[in-house]
């Protein structure tokens, strides 16, 4: 099966599956299972917050919605409908006609810029000078930054990120994964990919949210042109 290929909602969502929503009224995704499925209905279990909490969002948010699968996640929007208790309180979400198949490797990307300091590591971990420079992409498993030089591929660094929205202040190891010579503004200079080493799954799942805000808004802005 070809990466990001849709299929048919009805051949992958079925009654007991995990789910993990991504709704706005919260920094992390919340899990969820599926209880029953009515028509363009799902009824899934009401999730709770990192408190203990349950999550009711607005009466038609949009949200994103994960399932996990063998070697991969499917991956689906939603909008919240109303709230119930049948026999345990539970949220009713639109049931989508497709679902989108993805690698787990991947991340959806989204080009940023936003300032960056690079500070490269040698072979014994020790770290070298500060590079101040900007990111150019982001996902939630990696990003990739301007460079003047070309870094070797397998060599790491440290980066720092600042102020990123619901994300706050990063500091990652990144190993590079990619290293390609462009030409910006006449001068030459290096795109420089690097993956996420340490990431927190806290923090790639604040970062995969601002993500998902950032192709909404984009999505809305486009709507609204039409």
């Amino acid at each position: 099966m070809r990466k990001g290929e849709r299929k048919p909602a009805d051949m992958v969502l079925k009654i007991g599956a995990r789910l993990t929503f991504f709704p706005l009224s919260t920094e992390n995704g919340v899990a969820s299972r599926v209880e029953d499925i009515s028509g363009n209905k799902l009824m899934v279990a009401m999730p709770v917050d990192e408190k203990g909490v349950p999550v009711i969002p607005m009466p038609g948010e949009e949200m994103v919605c994960r399932m996990a699968g063998e070697g991969c996640y499917y991956q689906f929007r939603t909008v919240y409908l109303d709230k119930g208790k049948a026999p345990i309180p539970v949220w009713f979400v639109r049931k989508p006609e497709f679902v989108e198949k993805v690698q787990n490797r991947e991340f959806v990307r989204i080009s940023v810029d936003y300032p960056v300091i690079l500070r490269p590591l040698d072979e014994n971990g020790a770290m070298g000078g500060m590079i101040f420079t900007k990111a150019v992409d982001i996902s939630g498993g990696g990003l990739a930054v301007m460079n003047e030089t070309m870094l070797p591929l397998g060599s790491k660094a440290v980066l720092e990120l600042d102020n990123i929205p619901g994300v706050g202040m990063l500091r990652i190891t990144g190993k590079v994964v990619r290293c390609v010579k462009v030409a910006a503004a006449g001068d030459n200079v290096f795109h420089v990919g690097f993956q996420f080493l340490d990431l927190s799954r806290q923090h790639q799942n604040r970062l995969v949210k601002f993500i998902f805000d950032i192709q909404r808004q984009s999505l809305a802005k486009g709507i609204g042109k039409k």
